[in-house]
């Protein structure tokens, strides 16, 4: 390999290390944050050059050989372990158990999932995040008219209201979830997106895409101490790149003067 390829290579590996540090750092600023998922990133050798035949030189008997040109991030895949289930006191706290979402819609009617479930009533009786992001519900009332009582919310999301001996059903929560994990992406605010025209499972349809836990909520499924070790071998993967992109431009360098 000439000293250009191992720029390139070099180039690429602290793209890489870079990317990945970005992705754990903002892991580790989410290890509080209600329904998070930890970001993964994976990488793939680029594909690499033939040497031509004429540079090999230990051997008659040697095949052609390659030289890897470096790396790039392959993909940021999401987290889908269960975050573990921690108790409120808010009837409006829910906690997914299984692989479904949330739906909500923002200020613009946009759609998007979201495991994060620390709804609240807004002044128009919608149950909305801390985003001011609606959740998607199927209302047998309007929530504007939803009667004064203890709100019950079971396990597949009908939401009912007891008032004395009387309960009053209101309406369901559905539950989520593309059919093709792959087409999940995230889209800022602890929300994701289903792209690439993907298939949008949801319980309303009759799929079992989990249960509703109320009275809680689910942690972040950011483990520190493994993302702090991931940071220092990334910090240390990004330096070594960093001291080779150096070393060889020194030399390049050397090789210029001597050819003046």
């Amino acid at each position: 390999m000439n000293l250009g390829g191992i720029l390139t290579t070099s180039r690429s590996g602290l793209n890489g290390m870079q990317k990945s540090l970005d992705n754990i750092a903002n892991n580790i600023a989410n290890v509080d944050t209600v329904g998070y998922k930890s970001r993964d990133t994976s990488f793939r050798e680029l594909l690499n050059n033939q040497v031509n035949q004429n540079e090999v030189g230990l051997s008659q008997n040697a095949g052609q050989i390659g030289l890897d040109r470096g790396l790039e991030v392959d993909q940021e895949s999401i987290n889908q372990a269960q975050g573990a289930l921690k108790k409120t006191s808010s009837p409006y706290d829910l906690a997914i158990t299984g692989q479904g979402y949330f739906g909500v819609y923002d200020q613009s009617g946009q759609f998007y999932l979201t495991r994060a479930g620390n709804f609240q009533r807004n002044a128009a009786g919608e149950l909305v995040n801390q985003a001011g992001d609606r959740l998607a519900i199927t209302t047998t009332v309007p929530q504007a008219q939803w009667p004064q009582g203890d709100v019950k919310i079971a396990a597949d999301g009908t939401i009912s209201i007891q008032e004395g001996a009387n309960a009053t059903t209101v309406g369901k929560i559905p539950l989520y979830q593309p059919q093709n994990m792959e087409d999940l992406q995230t889209a800022g605010n602890n929300r994701y997106r289903v792209v690439n025209g993907g298939t949008l499972l949801a319980t309303t349809n009759g799929d079992n895409l989990g249960t509703i836990n109320q009275y809680a909520l689910e942690n972040s499924t950011v483990e520190l101490a493994g993302s702090m070790a991931d940071m220092i071998t990334t910090q240390r993967a990004y330096a070594l790149n960093a001291k080779v992109l150096q070393s060889t431009d020194d030399m390049l360098g050397t090789v210029n003067r001597f050819s003046e």
